[in-house]
């Protein structure tokens, strides 16, 4: 029983065939865009890294063996390239990782808009959805909308929130954790 070939690292699903690289970006680009146009017209919507790399390849019948973390970025650096040439609001917002969250690369990104992102990432791009959504969403409310954390990030922030310790009242003269009546019970300060 012969073991049929391993297909190349980059191929086309119907034979099989090696493709190159950059021919597999040149279909990928302008599909990823159109998901991304489209996840724009709901309003607090996104697609998970995995979701919008598993529709391009779908939808293109080129597939790649590569990990998705060694060429998801560069599909989404065109894209935003291309949203930026195109005056469109910054597309690539509303691409996420599995967890939520938009990560430290969006900083780099090339957008459309003005502005540095601060020190807080996620809410930079939340803000970037909104003009997507703005821009596209079919059910945006009636007041313009808001931007948004993703759920799973406010979720996250959440659970990071009810773990931080509670600081509690130290007596000022011992500096023990003072009890709930105020007073210390070692030195009755």
């Amino acid at each position: 029983m012969s073991v049929p070939p391993r297909p190349p690292g980059t191929y086309r699903v119907a034979d099989g065939s090696k493709v190159s690289f950059a021919e597999a970006m040149s279909a990928w680009v302008p599909l990823a865009y159109d998901e991304l146009l489209a996840t724009a017209g709901k309003y607090h919507a996104v697609v998970t890294y995995l979701e919008l790399s598993e529709r391009v390849q779908e939808l293109s019948g080129i597939r790649t063996r590569l990990l998705l973390t060694n060429w998801i970025g560069k599909l989404l650096e065109e894209v935003a390239v291309r949203a930026k040439n195109d005056g469109q609001p910054p597309l690539t917002s509303l691409c996420v990782h599995q967890d939520g969250t938009i990560g430290p690369g969006y900083a780099r990104a090339p957008k459309s808009t003005d502005g540095e992102p601060g020190e807080d990432i996620e809410y930079y791009a939340a803000e970037h959805r909104l003009l997507c959504y703005r821009r596209y969403a079919t059910d945006l409310p009636a007041d313009g909308g808001a931007a948004a954390l993703t759920h799973a990030e406010i979720q996250r922030r959440q659970r990071k929130a009810s773990l931080t310790p509670v600081e509690r009242p130290r007596c000022a003269t011992c500096n023990t954790e003072l009890p709930r009546s105020g007073v210390c019970d070692y030195c009755a300060s």
